[in-house]
């Protein structure tokens, strides 16, 4: 096969976008059920780009599709052209009356009360015409989706920066210990991890980044990591505290507001591992961001909580 030297200029932003929707789901038939068009036109699209390019895109094996090197290219020219013309019709919208941009989120569950609480207000009121999409996500899921381009901005927890990514604001924000009022070690407001790992303990699971860095400081001092309850939910790990059931590791921002009530306390641990932990903005990097996502990013890197020092 040959490609001819305007193959590319026969794919409108339409089947790009449609490509990316492929190789995020690994799948003709999921990607066409998340387009909601029949599997057929989408596989006769897939091929005829394949033709036209003179090169194979996706790998296929029984377990689904996997991106070729050539695949790959194309994916990360699909989301340019996409991000590029999200930027200039951004840019456009300042000759309109009025614009209905919409900016995709992508925040860790503990950063939903100061969002919502902090964030949303001031953006709510500047710009009371912008939509939002927003999707929650452990810190290492996220990292994936901004790389990716599926979401335009996120809000991840100690995140482990991907290439294609790159923060906008950066925070401390150490991970402590959250007990309930009747803890036996509530009258210490300093504590040392051997002392919290010998209470009971939640934990969020090894998608997020605080299991990680738990686990982690444990591994440096030789200690075991048992906790009796590991889940995905944040929520979760508050009602087991509030409960009175033990203890969890948050940051602080993630439970001020229950702390606020009364109902559970944070002490901070001596750890300097766990001290080194950082709350991010992020969006993808090599990107010219529109207005919108721009402003977005700053407002909420100037009135969070979390991006705070």
């Amino acid at each position: 096969m040959t490609a001819s030297p305007a193959a590319l200029d026969a794919f409108d932003l339409k089947f790009l976008r449609e490509f990316v929707v492929i190789a995020q789901e690994g799948s003709i038939r999921r990607a066409a059920e998340r387009l909601g068009i029949v599997p057929s036109a989408i596989s006769r699209k897939l091929s005829d780009a394949e033709i036209r390019l003179g090169v194979k895109l996706f790998e296929r094996h029984s377990q689904g599709m996997n991106l070729t090197d050539a695949g790959r290219m194309l994916v990360e020219h699909a989301i340019h052209m996409s991000e590029e013309q999200d930027y200039i019709l951004d840019m456009l919208g300042q000759f309109r009356d009025e614009t209905r941009a919409i900016i995709r989120l992508g925040a860790g569950e503990g950063f939903a009360a100061d969002l919502m609480q902090n964030g949303f207000p001031a953006i709510m009121q500047t710009f009371p015409n912008l939509r939002f999409e927003i999707r929650q996500a452990g810190s290492e899921e996220l990292q994936r989706l901004v790389a990716s381009g599926q979401v335009d901005i996120s809000m991840a927890y100690d995140p482990i920066l991907l290439p294609g990514t790159r923060s906008l604001a950066m925070a401390r924000q150490p991970l402590c210990a959250i007990l309930p009022p009747s803890s036996p070690l509530a009258g210490q407001e300093f504590m040392d991890l051997a002392t919290v790992l010998e209470q009971p303990f939640a934990i969020l699971n090894s998608s997020h980044a605080i299991h990680r860095l738990v686990a982690r400081a444990a591994a440096d001092r030789g200690l075991s990591l048992r906790p009796t309850v590991e889940t995905d939910s944040i929520g979760l790990l508050i009602r087991y505290v509030t409960a009175g059931l033990g203890i969890t590791f948050l940051p602080r921002f993630s439970a001020t507001i229950q702390e606020a009530r009364g109902d559970l306390l944070i002490r901070q641990i001596n750890e300097p591992l766990l001290h080194t932990a950082s709350a991010h903005v992020s969006v993808r990097a090599r990107r010219r961001l529109p207005r919108s996502v721009n402003a977005v990013a700053t407002f909420l890197s100037d009135r969070m909580v979390a991006f705070r020092n």
